[in-house]
């Protein structure tokens, strides 16, 4: 009798056997909206289970048998397990389909990544129609980038524990009424007797949270419901989406301004946000992991978002307050003594909101401090160009946006064909070769001549956008590879976080090299009669391009460790992609 149970033993966990329905789990399982997990020891360890192996009748063990045959591949084993594979997600009572998930989920977060750049040509009609001064209107660019930065991390956490398909709708309907909201911003001016730009800096800071939902919850989602083999390409759609709405944003912008008025960016959103909800409602699943508790750790919390606005709001204001200005120290000796005060609060909490030791997988960190580089080379191809194109070639604020379209364009095509070619190309080969083509690019903008033209800019801007598009494509995978599954959202938010702070401090310092170097060149120029100041101008965005390409040298660096130090994941430490 032993030596028959040992065979059956042996048969049921060899044999997989057919796939049941995901929603029926195993006796003593704990399940979830989006996956069943199994105790680690299974059923050798489960007294449940063992008894059914110590009875006398053999149909009652052969039946326990095909049962267990059953739910075998529909059960992701935890460590220890000797065969795992992933559930089927349900949404009502039907399999999810990726794709359609997918295209839900692009629907908020192109919203988000639009909002961004849409608002920079409508700066001066605003500024004139609600005759406001440039200090103020200002301010409808920054409360947007504060609040969407400050809250990255933490949305990603709220939704890892409270379900991610439920933080993204409350995020698209919070970015749905904030966009309303701002295009009735006079309205409402009016009728309380304050001042209108008030009103539009607060909705603008409201959709900068509901932009913090929609950015790293539609990453978690995409990394759970893609298999490994499909990732890739999901993520070359979703980066050229974002790349798009980034590099179109202006382009959209200049022309709702010009053919109806500036509320037209902020009422464009409502019709896409609301294709997105119903997407949402109809095919994305719910996903969070049960085991993760719902403890909201207030001090981390706190002491993050403290870290982070002092240290955005120092970075904003640096060249307009000075950057030896005590204000602006002030700001970054409180964002210092934050990150101290939160690294303390993280290591002793049982329930941290950033669990800390992410950073010690050199595929977190390293992609991390890329794409902190990577965004701030980003603006020397983005920001630092239009002002080239306005200030030095004497462009509109409208054709200035026309002419970025050879970056958008080569970003949307590369960031496809990075999808493509995923299951060929690592993802580290790919982010090499796209910050080896930003480095490439920007230093050959450092090498313009005095009479360089539009076709001089454009083929150089190709060779970045086709950077920009793989590395947008790559990042993202390198960084979230070794994330468990149960921190998906809270790792999404720490990358998008980094991403975004590099965009910021992009445009900080390269607008501070560039006025910094226009000012000594001018001033050459003033000592100097009879030169033709064209050609100081012309050093000083060079000058810029080349300490951008610098960035994007280092970042390559970055890159290139990542590449070396990365090693494949064993079953035992339950990456992300083992949904």
């Amino acid at each position: 009798m032993g030596a028959r149970c040992l065979l059956l033993r042996s048969r049921i966990q060899n044999d997989p056997g057919p796939v049941p329905d995901a929603a029926e789990p195993l006796p003593g399982a704990r399940g979830s909206d989006s996956s069943i997990e199994v105790n680690q020891a299974g059923a050798e360890e489960d007294p449940s289970h063992a008894s059914l192996f110590q009875g006398s009748s053999t149909k009652r063990v052969e039946s326990m048998g095909m049962a267990m045959q059953q739910t075998k591949q529909s059960t992701p084993f935890r460590s220890g397990a000797t065969h795992a594979s992933s559930p089927v997600l349900m949404v009502g009572a039907k399999p999810v389909k990726p794709w359609l998930v997918l295209t839900a989920v692009l629907f908020g977060f192109f919203m988000a990544v639009l909002d961004m750049t849409i608002m920079n040509i409508a700066i001066p009609s605003i500024q004139t129609d609600l005759k406001a001064d440039l200090l103020s209107t200002s301010w409808v660019l920054n409360a947007y980038n504060l609040m969407y930065a400050v809250l990255l991390i933490t949305v990603g956490r709220f939704a890892d524990q409270y379900g991610r398909k439920r933080l993204l709708l409350i995020a698209m309907i919070l970015f749905s009424l904030a966009s309303l909201g701002c295009a009735l911003a006079q309205a409402c001016g009016r009728i309380s007797g304050a001042p209108a730009m008030s009103w539009l800096i607060g909705f603008r800071a409201l959709q900068g949270i509901g932009a913090a939902g929609l950015t790293p919850v539609s990453l978690a989602i995409m990394m759970v419901v893609f298999p490994r083999q499909k990732r890739g390409a999901a993520l070359g759609v979703w980066g050229a989406v974002g790349g798009m709405g980034a590099a179109f944003g202006p382009i959209i912008g200049g022309f709702l301004v010009q053919t109806f008025d500036w509320r037209w960016i902020f009422l464009v959103n409502l019709p896409i946000c609301a294709v997105g909800i119903v997407l949402t409602l109809l095919f994305v699943p719910e996903t969070r992991d049960p085991s993760v508790s719902r403890h909201i750790d207030v001090p981390g919390l706190l002491t993050l978002t403290m870290a982070i606005f002092c240290l955005l709001l120092a970075t904003i204001e640096g060249n307009e307050w000075g950057w030896s200005s005590v204000p602006i120290l002030s700001l970054f000796g409180a964002a210092v003594g934050s990150v101290i005060l939160f690294v303390m609060v993280e290591v002793w909490q049982r329930e941290p909101l950033v669990d800390l030791s992410l950073f010690k997988t050199w595929s977190f960190t390293g992609t991390n401090i890329t794409v902190l580089l990577f965004g701030i080379a980003l603006q020397g191809a983005t920001l630092i160009a239009v002002l080239y194109f306005t200030n030095a070639l004497g462009y509109s604020q409208l054709h200035a946006a026309y002419a970025l379209i050879p970056i958008a364009l080569a970003s949307f095509v590369a960031s496809l064909l990075a999808g493509k070619l995923s299951s060929k190309v690592t993802p580290s080969m790919m982010c090499l070769a796209g910050m080896a083509l930003v480095a490439i690019g920007l230093g050959l903008l450092g090498l313009l001549s005095t009479e360089a033209s539009f076709m001089d800019i454009a083929w150089r801007g190709l060779l970045m956008g086709g950077g920009i598009g793989l590395a947008f494509q790559s990042l993202p995978i390198l960084s979230l590879s070794q994330v468990p599954q149960a921190k998906l959202g809270v790792g999404s938010g720490v990358f998008n976080t980094f991403r975004l702070l590099g965009s910021v401090l992009g445009v900080a310092i390269l607008v501070s090299v560039l006025t910094g170097q226009l000012h000594t060149n001018l001033e050459q120029v003033h000592r100097t009669a009879g030169v033709l100041a064209h050609a100081p101008v012309i050093d000083a965005f060079r000058t810029t391009w080349l300490f951008a390409a610098l960035c994007a040298v280092i970042g390559f660096v970055s890159a290139l460790l990542i590449s070396a130090l990365h090693r494949p994941l064993t079953r035992k430490e339950t990456p992300a992609d083992e949904t």
